[in-house]
């Protein structure tokens, strides 16, 4: 049989036809030579037709050398040129960074990749040069601090010197724009993420010079240091955490500049014979595709025969070429210049998609058959490689195609079955390879500055063109759509779920198993141990927030997508049965009602009734099972080598060292590799499902935590220009109208001072401006791409999915505890980004008019699982108390509140209205107070009010949040958010507190309790400081010290705060004598207010002190907040006085029990109105009420009121006068004139009934209680027969049953005359008429 048609086929020649037969034979002696000749035949007469397979193969094999010999041949001259070139360098051929493992570096394999773990790594390569002109190319991963450049052999670096720090080493930071050379000075472009850094330098001319994505940036250093002993590396300095992957020659230049040579040098010989080859092989693989399309085509036998034949023929090809290809291929520099530029050309996606028998899927098919896996493994890595380097570059202009081709080509390879589950397996889940596939990046800055001119940016501060600013904004979105289209398409393929086999799983499970594998190495970023985890995960350093964010994004959207597709009559939710049968591995993830084997044990009877005997059991044995291996794999793992191959140069761990997070695990682990077969499309899309909700919990919110604060910080830059507009057109209109005089009282140096506030003001709004319009251009990609409305709707249909997950999982009873605390704790954030993150403009965040379904969904489930005993963790607790207080932010969330069932509401008020004690109370009575907020004395808004604050109408407020530093959620108590109250939970707490009597009483004595402990410690606090500043100068106060003084005084106002809306909701808990403990209540709330208005107005003591600090640490302690909120309790008590009586002709209990506490004052009332006319009476203690109390010696013991000296026996104090005085009329935005008003009136009533009361000799001390040392003894104890007062020993009886001295166990109180009020095995009973009187 011929070969010759078949050869013409492959090869393109017919070399059988040309050959003459002497020259035929020639060729065959060396094969024939030493034959003998009764067994080998003559075949020198004999014809080509009619030679064997065999020997015709010979031939080809032969033909091939001489072609490899030919091209030898033509490249000697060309190889001789560029040795001739390049003999002013020196070093090894393969030029790669010299790393050692002595530094913090982690290094790629290849040994060109860098990435620091130190604070400043310093790393050169290995060859130099001494003259010549040279070139190298950086790619960089970050932007952070680096400085690139060349270094002489004799540079010694450490964690402080540097490249450029030295005097033979030159630098280029593009971070800050400078280079190194001993000194600094200004150079070049501010460099971003995915740039190309060329680094060249002439030694013949002494200049180093760089270039930026191919853009020179001038030359920066000129008569460098050469001679004898000099020569210059390639050298680069990192910052922490920064990585670069540098290209000395190893590939093509993505920017070549002319004239300069790559210090490794271009491979000739090797890129002529792997183009011949490549030919070739694509050849083959067109007709091997042929045949595969075929391959169900019925044939005769004799057919059959002849296509075997041929197949055998097409093999023996494939092999010889695959043969020598193998030694071209594995050159990184081949790859991309050879293969990877021919795959591009021979094909594109759409025709791929058309023709799944292409050319290309024959030479990938080609590859696996004929090379060995470990071969083409590494050839298909390097082709993603390079195509992520493509990907990852920086945007030139406004042109994605590049990296839409890039993508296109990735999705060709994966196209064909085999390479696809390869790339699954072991390459697109590696080093965020596939996050970044999926990432758009920002155009340039000065692109966008080209894009959006000064003129034309717009934010509410700066009043641009709102229209063409939003047009630019579409343009964005329509420029990258196609990019995004082309994503999406990629990860579809990637979910293929009709590919698997009985010895291969599908591409979708494959899919799955890497990702969930992938996004909890993620989440052990927030675990202990992360830094040492990192270093054995695959993973390496943490995910970028804008490519988790994108990531996330498009899982949403494909899983959004399957359901529509796959399950269009299913509910869209996660089934929760999977959390109970171990379907989804949650790793180090708790769940919310415990640890999953506990959980396990104490429901074993509902998980057999849910799941059945059998299934339950095969989850117990599996438990057992998995808990075996995984308690022997620790233990071998600790004891062997495998702890001290944990290096950070070189990870040499390889595939046999599971990653750390299988040792941090408490609970059994899955089967790493997923099972053969396809997939159920019900449990894989549940499951991708669930792992994007862990994706987004773990890290996809981060970046919109940072979008939400560019826009924040872009209403506050608006809010400063408006400030100074005003003030610049006020002063503007003073100097007009003063220059109208000006020949009267102008001269020149009033003229320059004029001018010169013209200027300032000038110069103020031009720097607000400025950054105003940065941030503008910054907000333009952000509202396109970044956080567009359609990843908005992909947020509210991920949160809409949580909370019907949860729904459905409440309805399993006790199995509700399954349920991973990610679900939970993921609610506020979601709840956040949809309320608020995901809004760019600060008035438009309030109309959630397209989430109201979620919204309303998450009030009901929040109200109802408020307090769910089924949830135990606490941090679960903590989020669904988070999840409820950014619901109450929103007019929309507490209508949503409003609307819930009654039952849901009834479930709420009661968890809100739980005592204070053994739980989070902090957050609780933050919730509290927003159904409050807008309805208390001067309580309009959550922030401080300022003195400078101009006009009587208050400035727009947005809702704000500090942040923590990496930009995580930091807790109710630090949102700040217009006032949204809530008449109707105002209604309901009040009505709860009324009917239920204990419950009331016992929730009441909490907050007092609570609020006597802050204030407490607040005073301490505050003494302290000033002892402390007294005593030095200039002294610095620890933060922390700082902070929780703020706390303390934080929770002291909001605790006196719930107290004034108890008191105005339920004022029947203290007004109404019929009610047990009423007297005990209301006298603890006057002692608690009397005590604080003392302390913190007259005289002027610690407080005072620390606010003239004007502490920034310190700036919420002011007056403003405490004093308005003693006022509200004031006013919620005697409103009814003061409406109804305003000259009372009787003192009223209320009345009595706040003007006969002994640290009552009016002058702590007209302190408030900054009009103190009552003089303060002299003390030689000041009195502490609850917190040290100590005797005032004017109380009556009989009828416990205050005989007032007369004025011309008292005393004055005097004191300092305080440097910021404090009235309530500087603060007109938030308290209207009818507020100070009421003060007014309170004030007079109360001296109308002080001239009521009775003045009468001084008591004794004998007759004073000794606990509070203010009120007369009135009630024993049996058996010890100690003595109080009635107020101070019920107080105490409500935390301890034991007597306040001997702390002998109390069996009953009695009154003076006998009438017990209190028995240990009864309810405390009411105190006598006369006694409360």
């Amino acid at each position: 049989m011929s070969i010759s048609k078949l050869f013409v086929k492959v090869f393109n020649e017919d070399i059988f036809e040309y050959l003459s037969q002497e020259n035929y034979n020639s060729e065959l002696d060396d094969e024939l030579d030493g034959g003998n000749c009764s067994t080998v035949p003559d075949v020198r007469r004999a014809k080509v037709d009619d030679l064997s397979v065999s020997k015709q193969m010979t031939i080809v094999k032969h033909w091939l050398d001489d072609k490899f010999q030919q091209i030898q041949t033509d490249s000697n001259e060309e190889i001789r040129q560029l040795y001739v070139e390049t003999e002013s360098r020196i070093g090894p051929e393969l030029a790669i960074f010299d790393v050692d493992y002595t530094t913090t570096v982690r290094v790629s394999t290849d040994r060109l990749a860098l990435r620091s773990q130190g604070s400043f790594n310093s790393v050169r390569a290995n060859c130099c040069v001494y003259g010549g002109r040279w070139m190298y190319e950086v790619h960089l991963h970050t932007k952070g601090v680096m400085q690139i450049g060349w270094a002489s052999g004799s540079c010694v670096f450490n964690e402080n010197s540097g490249v450029g720090d030295t005097k033979c080493s030159y630098g280029y930071d593009g971070s800050k724009q400078q280079i190194w050379h001993i000194s600094t000075k200004k150079y070049g472009d501010k460099w971003q993420i995915g740039d190309i850094i060329g680094v060249t330098i002439d030694v013949d001319r002494e200049t180093i010079e760089y270039y930026r994505n191919g853009r020179s940036m001038g030359v920066a250093f000129d008569k460098i240091q050469k001679g004898p002993s000099i020569t210059f590396f390639p050298a680069i300095s990192l910052g922490y955490t920064q990585g670069v992957e540098a290209n000395f020659g190893n590939r093509p230049f993505v920017y070549p500049v002319p004239g300069y040579q790559p210090l490794m040098a271009r491979p000739i010989l090797k890129l002529r014979r792997s183009n011949l080859l490549l030919d070739y092989l694509i050849n083959l693989a067109g007709i091997f595709a042929h045949y595969t399309a075929q391959g169900r085509s019925t044939l005769d036998s004799s057919a059959e025969v002849r296509v075997s034949t041929k197949k055998t023929v097409y093999c023996i090809f494939a092999t010889m070429l695959i043969e020598r290809f193998t030694n071209e291929i594995f050159d990184p520099y081949i790859i991309e210049d050879v293969l990877l530029a021919r795959i591009s050309r021979m094909t594109s996606l759409a025709a791929e998609k058309e023709n799944p028998h292409s050319s290309l899927m024959g030479l990938l098919s080609l590859f696996w058959n004929f090379m060995e896996a470990d071969e083409i493994k590494f050839v298909l890595r390097k082709l993603v490689n390079t195509l992520l380097g493509t990907y990852t570059h920086t945007v030139q202009g406004l042109d994605y195609e590049s990296h839409r081709q890039a993508l296109n080509m990735l999705h060709c390879l994966c196209l064909h079955e085999q390479t696809r589950k390869y790339l699954l397996e072991g390459k697109l889940f590696k080093k965020h390879c596939l996050a970044f596939f999926l990432y758009i990046h920002p155009p340039e800055f000065y692109i966008m500055e080209q894009l959006l001119p000064d003129n034309q940016v717009w934010t509410e501060g700066i009043d641009g063109p709102k229209d063409k600013y939003l047009h630019v904004a579409e343009k964005l979105r329509k420029v990258t759509d196609m990019l995004y289209t082309s994503q999406k398409d990629f990860v579809n393929t990637l979910m293929i779920n009709t590919d698997g086999s009985s010895e291969s799983p599908s591409s979708r499970k494959l899919f799955i198993a890497k990702l969930r594998r992938y996004v909890i190495d993620l989440s052990m970023e927030q675990r202990p141990f992360h830094a040492f985890f990192f270093m054995q995960s695959s993973i390496q350093h943490p995910l970028d927030a804008p490519v988790a964010l994108a990531f996330v994004c498009i899982l949403v959207d494909q899983v959004r997508q399957l359901f529509k597709d796959e399950l269009p009559n299913n509910t869209v939710e996660v089934n929760p049965d999977y959390f109970v049968d171990g379907t989804y591995d949650y790793m180090h993830f708790d769940r919310i009602g415990g640890v999953l084997s506990h959980l396990r044990k104490v429901h074993r009877a509902d998980i057999d009734a849910r799941l059945g005997v059998d299934r339950t059991q095969q989850i117990f044995e599996d438990e057992r099972n998995a808990m075996r291996v995984n308690e022997m794999d620790t233990t071998l793992y600790l004891l062997g080598e495998n702890i001290n191959n944990v290096t950070v140069v070189g990870h040499t761990q390889g595939n046999a060292n599971p990653p750390m997070t299988q040792f941090l695990n408490t609970r059994p682990t899955a089967v790493p590799d997923a099972a053969p077969g396809n997939v159920t499309s019900d449990t894989s899309i549940c499951e991708l499902l669930d792992v994007s909700i862990i994706f987004y919990y773990t890290a996809g919110h981060k970046y919109i935590v940072k979008i939400a604060g560019v826009r924040d910080e872009i209403a506050t830059l608006n809010e400063v220009l408006r400030e100074t507009k005003y003030y610049r057109e006020d002063i503007e209109r003073k100097l007009m109208t003063l220059e109208q005089h000006a020949s009267v009282c102008m001269n020149d140096s009033h003229q320059h001072v004029m001018s010169e506030l013209r200027s300032k003001f000038s110069l103020r709004q031009n720097v607000f401006a400025t950054r105003s319009i940065s941030l503008g251009r910054k907000q333009i990609w952000l509202r396109a791409v970044a956080l567009s409305n359609n990843r908005r709707n992909l947020l509210i249909w991920l949160l809409e999915r949580t909370l019907r997950t949860l729904s459905s999982a409440s309805l399993m009873g006790s199995l509700f505890t399954f349920v991973p605390e990610i679900y939970v704790n993921t609610l506020p954030i979601l709840l956040d980004s949809v309320m608020d993150f995901t809004y760019h403009d600060m008035r438009a965040q309030f109309d959630v008019a397209d989430a109201e379904c979620s919204v309303n969904a998450a009030a009901e489930f929040l109200s109802q699982h408020s307090a769910d005993p089924r949830i135990v963790l606490a941090s679960c607790k903590d989020s669904l108390l988070q999840a409820l207080g950014t619901l109450t932010c929103h007019k929309c969330g507490v209508r949503a509140l409003e609307r819930a069932s009654k039952r849901s509401q009834s479930a709420l008020v009661r968890s809100l209205l739980r005592p204070y004690e053994n739980r989070a109370w902090g957050q609780s009575n933050w919730l509290l107070l927003r159904f409050w907020m807008g309805e208390g004395y001067a309580y309009k808004d959550s922030r401080q009010p300022s003195v400078w604050q101009g006009g009587s109408q208050p400035h727009y407020q947005g809702l704000c949040r500090s942040r923590s530093k990496n930009e995580t959620h930091t807790g109710l108590l630090h949102n700040v958010a217009p006032a949204n109250p809530s008449k109707h939970y105002q209604r309901l707490i009040g009505a709860k507190l009324f009917e239920d009597e204990p419950f009331a009483t016992t929730f009441l004595n909490s907050v007092l309790s609570q609020l006597n402990w802050a204030f407490s410690e607040f005073i301490l606090l505050l003494q302290e400081i000033q002892n402390t500043a007294q005593r030095q100068e200039n002294t610095l106060f620890e933060p922390k010290q700082l902070k929780i003084c703020s706390m303390c005084f934080e929770l002291t106002v909001s605790l006196m705060r719930c107290l004034e809306m108890i008191i105005t909701v339920a004022p029947e808990i203290v007004t109404d004598e019929s009610r047990p403990n009423s007297d005990l209540l209301l006298n603890r709330i006057c002692q608690l207010i009397s005590q604080v208005l003392s302390r913190v107005t007259v005289p002027p003591g610690c407080f005072q002190f620390v606010v003239d600090m004007c502490s920034a640490d310190l700036n919420a302690v002011t007056h403003y907040p405490i004093i308005t909120a003693a006022l509200g309790i004031l006013l919620a008590l005697l409103r009814g006085e003061i409406d109804s009586n305003v000259t009372p002709q009787k003192v009223t209990r209320i009345s009595r029990a706040f003007l006969t506490d002994p640290s009552f004052q009016f002058a702590t009332l007209e302190f408030a109105l900054g009009e103190i006319r009552t003089p303060l009476l002299e003390q030689k203690e000041i009195p502490r009420g609850n917190f040290d109390p100590s005797a005032r010696p004017h109380i009556d013991p009989l009828t416990n009121d205050v005989r007032v000296p007369f004025l011309n026996n008292s005393k004055r104090i005097r004191a300092d006068p305080p440097i910021i005085s404090f009235t309530l009329n500087d603060y007109p935005t938030h308290v209207s004139t009818e507020e100070v008003e009421d003060v007014r009136r309170l004030i007079e009533g109360l001296r109308i009934k002080q001239t009521l009361l009775s003045d009468i000799t001084l008591p004794s001390e004998d007759s004073l209680c000794p606990i509070c040392c203010a009120k007369p003894i009135t009630a024993v104890f049996t058996p010890c027969k100690h003595q109080s007062c009635s107020d101070c020993i019920m107080q105490h009886m409500m935390n301890s049953k034991v007597c306040f001295y001997c702390k002998t166990t109390i069996k009953t109180i009695e009154t003076l005359d006998g009438t017990v009020i209190y028995s240990n095995d009864e309810q405390p009973l009411v105190l006598p008429i006369e006694e409360a009187a």
